[in-house]
């Protein structure tokens, strides 16, 4: 694998990172990460089409709410929510053509009895997420970082131990601390890539949106619910069992977005079970 397969994907987390300092930082480096990878064939055909269509409908949908005042203002922004949120997850499944994963590292077997896992890379979830923390709800701050991230402790142990005795119980996984270099291209990836588009999709825009929709007491738990229940639904290939601990999974990222509304303690959760699983569990599943 040489450095020009891996230039798109670098510039790709100099954009994330890039949230937290400045718009021209983000915005530049996913410019340059797109003409990256069409250069070296990680992005083909409409590619970009797809990604500016995103761009455009997560501005629109920014702009509806918040001039949102009239009911026609607020009908308006229901449908450009629904229609981002269907053409952001078609293109995090992936369903538009013109995305190709790059495999960094081959399939391998991490513990005696695990299914093979690869790592492998790709734009299109990652770039919804830079949208929507780019231009629906920029709420990434370096300030108070430490804060967040103690009061997402107790939230990380908790879900940790749900997610992990429930998979253990149903024979998803079994114990098996280890430890492998892969972890270190791991962990960047699943923290930047995997964690933040998942966080910044279910809670930043689906979680925080709808909160936002009623000024009713009970709308964040509802909110907090219904984002979880759609992030569970999205590990279908793995069976109803995975389903639940999905939503098991999403109550808990949840609810360490709605303690602290900073997407950053979503994200060092989801973070913080994904490697505890990987680093003294059979990772990815069991064969």
């Amino acid at each position: 694998m040489g450095a020009l397969t891996i230039l798109p994907f670098v510039l790709l987390l100099i954009a994330v990172i890039g949230l937290w300092v400045h718009r021209v930082v983000w915005i530049g480096a996913l410019v340059a990460a797109v003409a990256a990878g069409y250069y070296t064939g990680a992005l083909q055909g409409l590619a970009a089409l797809w990604m500016a269509i995103a761009a455009a409908l997560a501005w629109l949908y920014a702009w509806a709410r918040d001039r949102a005042r009239s009911p026609v203002d607020r009908a308006l922004q229901a449908v450009t929510g629904v229609v981002f949120f269907a053409y952001a997850l078609a293109m995090a499944l992936p369903l538009l053509p013109g995305f190709i994963r790059v495999e960094l590292v081959a399939p391998q077997a991490l513990s005696a009895g695990a299914q093979s896992y690869g790592i492998a890379v790709g734009f299109p979830k990652v770039v919804a997420g830079l949208l929507i923390l780019g231009l629906i709800n920029p709420v990434l701050s370096r300030r108070g970082l430490g804060g967040v991230l103690a009061k997402s402790l107790p939230v990380w142990i908790f879900t940790t131990l749900l997610v992990m005795i429930f998979t253990l119980v149903m024979g998803y996984t079994a114990f098996a601390p280890k430890w492998t270099s892969l972890f270190l291209l791991w962990a960047p990836i699943n923290l930047f890539f995997t964690c933040l588009a998942e966080e910044a999709f279910f809670r930043a825009y689906v979680q925080h949106e709808l909160a936002c929709a009623s000024r009713a007491s009970f709308m964040p738990g509802v909110a907090l619910v219904i984002a979880a229940a759609l992030f569970g639904l999205l590990h279908y290939q793995g069976g109803a069992a995975y389903v639940i601990a999905g939503v098991l999974a999403g109550l808990g990222y949840g609810w360490a977005f709605l303690r602290t509304r900073r997407v950053e303690a979503a994200m060092a959760v989801h973070f913080g079970v994904n490697a505890t699983h990987f680093l003294l569990f059979v990772y990815p599943t069991l064969a």
